[in-house]
């Protein structure tokens, strides 16, 4: 079985699809799941994800897990290997290898007997920060009672098959920032006639530099990241009349990321005003920060360690994010890191390739994790939602 998936796995690798253009990857994944018969089989839940869910009884404790299945818009032609057949598309963050070890972890519960119930998560529209909303919103895991529920990402530099948590915020919120400009464009020989933002520009990125040379301390960091910049257009015989500025920005906590946000529309607002710009902001990709439940940091601490596994506790969280977040303010649980190799490319490089090794020893690990809980014999109660 285990041959089987890592063909699947490759066989996704080399048909990879953008965020919410899952539709052959849904498919694949339809067909394995029916074989192997779960209680119930959810598809295009919130657009082409799935949730496969193995009920047994209202008794049992329920344990939900998620992997994504979307790629990114990431050529290939700088790789060694050479294997997508999508120019500027590819699985350069390792969802085809997540959603392998979920369907590695589907042919456990489906062929081994638990006392727990048993919820899969197929998400699409990860790298969007989209999927996650879309499946809560869809109302399907309503009805399973979900006690706790666990995501996980592959992360190079870590030994293979290691474990890496930490308590709190896993992962950073961030939000992409669209800030477009609108003055007057008219002669280049005559430029007082008009309104050019250029300084406006200036200005603005200078405001949302002086973020990171003030704010990046672990407990109150902050980050901005200047992404893109247009003013006017290719005309020498003009003077710019509009301009387009995108940033990302990144805080280690949504209430940070709220005060940052509100402090950077009266700063942009001012900037515009001083210039007689007229000023639109539009936010796109928000994510919010990944808080890990406690209570599910310290068993997974308790496994891995009976596992002998090696363990990696962050001091800081990781500066990146992941939708994982939505779903850890509807049910508590913990988001995790699992090694991929201390040789393995970084992730979003053209030549990573997600190891086919992590496979198997991941997925047993999550069956590990769902079977801990009928050790206790009764169902928690569900936290939020």
């Amino acid at each position: 079985m285990l041959n089987d998936i890592v063909a699947i796995r490759h066989l996704l690798h080399s048909h990879p699809e953008l965020s919410g253009m899952e539709k052959y990857t849904h498919d694949i994944l339809v067909r394995y799941l029916q074989a192997l018969k779960p209680t119930h089989l959810h598809t295009n839940v919130g657009g082409y994800g799935l949730v496969a869910a193995w009920y047994r009884s209202d008794r049992y404790a329920t344990v939900a897990f998620r992997a994504d299945i979307d790629a990114l818009p990431i050529s290939e032609t700088l790789a060694v290997d050479y294997r997508s057949e999508q120019e500027g598309v590819s699985h350069k963050c390792g969802h085809d290898g997540h959603t392998a070890i979920l369907l590695r972890l589907a042919e456990v519960v489906a062929t081994e007997r638990s006392n727990v119930n048993i919820v899969l998560i197929f998400q699409a529209e990860e790298e969007t920060g989209k999927g996650a909303t879309r499946i809560l919103e869809s109302g399907v895991l309503d009805g399973y009672g979900i006690d706790a529920i666990y995501g996980f990402h592959n992360l190079p530099q870590y030994s293979l098959g290691s474990v890496v948590l930490k308590k709190g915020t896993f992962a950073a919120a961030s939000v992409g920032v669209a800030i477009t400009m609108v003055g007057r464009q008219t002669h280049a020989a005559h430029p007082e006639e008009g309104i050019n933002p250029a300084m406006a520009v200036a200005d603005m990125i200078r405001l949302m530099n002086d973020y990171n040379a003030a704010h990046c301390s672990p407990t109150d960091f902050q980050q901005s990241t200047l992404i893109y910049t247009r003013i006017g257009e290719v005309a020498f015989g003009t003077s710019a009349g509009d301009a387009e500025l995108m940033f990302t920005l990144r805080a280690y906590s949504n209430k940070k990321m709220s005060e940052l946000l509100e402090y950077m529309n009266v700063r942009l607002n001012m900037v515009a005003k001083h210039y007689g710009l007229t000023l639109s902001v539009d936010y796109r990709e928000p994510f919010s920060a990944v808080e890990n439940t406690d209570e599910n940091v310290d068993r997974l601490l308790m496994l891995a360690s009976k596992q002998n596994k090696k363990i990696y506790t962050l001091d800081i969280p990781f500066r990146w994010s992941e939708d994982f977040a939505e779903y850890l303010t509807a049910y508590k649980g913990a988001f995790m890191g699992i090694g991929a190799g201390e040789d393995c490319m970084e992730l979003h490089h053209p030549a990573y390739d997600f190891p086919d090794g992590l496979i198997e020893d991941a997925a047993m690990f999550l069956y590990s994790i769902a079977l801990s809980y009928q050790l206790v014999g009764g169902r928690g109660t569900p936290h939020g939602r």
